[in-house]
């Protein structure tokens, strides 16, 4: 029958980065104004319903695109140099990891069931992070922004996450039984277009907004019942503590 997977998104499903991700997103906006042509400024409601599904590139060129504004990609760069250097140098405060996620991830682990990392985020950000929640061992495979072409919503990253992840297994896993966790409507989307199923996390949006685009919607990953998860994931049931 073929073994499950768990592909996790990163910031926002393992990390709590996202209002990070936003403010370093509106002051390099701010500091820009002038090489930008005006000044442009992100509400939280516009950012999380619009731009947080995006890598760095396609969220500032969108930014600018609904101002009327066509980038050039020499502005583009300079802008995801900016912001790269802003959430480095936040890397250090290490936000906690989401509620639930660290007994989540080791659970998965004592049930054999094997983690990648999926994220429109840098590779250098996820491992800072994955390295101070000292997680990083749970996860053998990381598709991060560079490794793709295409970022969110298309299924480039986590069809390759799952490819790669069952190549160490072998080739055994089973695309159908494998498990997406993310917290955007956009993740999910290119989750579903990988041909994979959906755990929906309302980290950054409300339940009943997850509720329209998650195949098992919940609050964050501590209220996961371990039943209902070995019934997901079609593990065998075992005694729980």
């Amino acid at each position: 029958m073929g073994e499950a997977c768990v592909i996790f998104d990163f910031d926002g499903v393992i990390a709590n980065t996202e209002e990070l991700h936003l403010a370093a997103y509106n002051q390099v906006l701010l500091t820009s104004a002038e090489a930008i042509g005006r000044a442009i400024h992100i509400t939280p409601e516009r950012y999380f319903s619009r731009y947080i599904v995006f890598g760095n590139l396609e969220a500032f060129r969108l930014m600018l695109q609904d101002q009327g504004i066509n980038p050039p990609r020499a502005l583009l760069d300079k802008l995801c140099t900016l912001k790269d250097k802003i959430m480095d140098g936040h890397m250090g405060e290490a936000p906690a990891p989401m509620p639930g996620v660290t007994e989540f991830i080791k659970y998965l682990a004592s049930r054999d069931v094997p983690c990648g990392i999926c994220s429109g985020a840098r590779r250098e950000e996820i491992m800072a992070l994955l390295k101070a929640f000292t997680l990083e061992r749970y996860f053998p495979v990381i598709v991060a922004i560079e490794d793709v072409a295409r970022g969110k919503p298309d299924p480039q990253g986590y069809s390759l996450a799952f490819d790669r992840i069952n190549a160490l297994r072998d080739g055994n896993l089973h695309l159908a039984k494998s498990l997406v966790i993310e917290d955007t409507e956009g993740g999910a989307a290119a989750a579903h277009d990988a041909k994979l199923r959906v755990l929906g996390v309302a980290t950054t949006s409300s339940l009943d907004s997850v509720r329209k685009w998650a195949d098992f919607p919940f609050e964050h990953l501590a209220q996961v019942p371990l039943r209902q998860l070995e019934q997901i994931l079609g593990l065998p049931t075992r005694p729980l503590n």
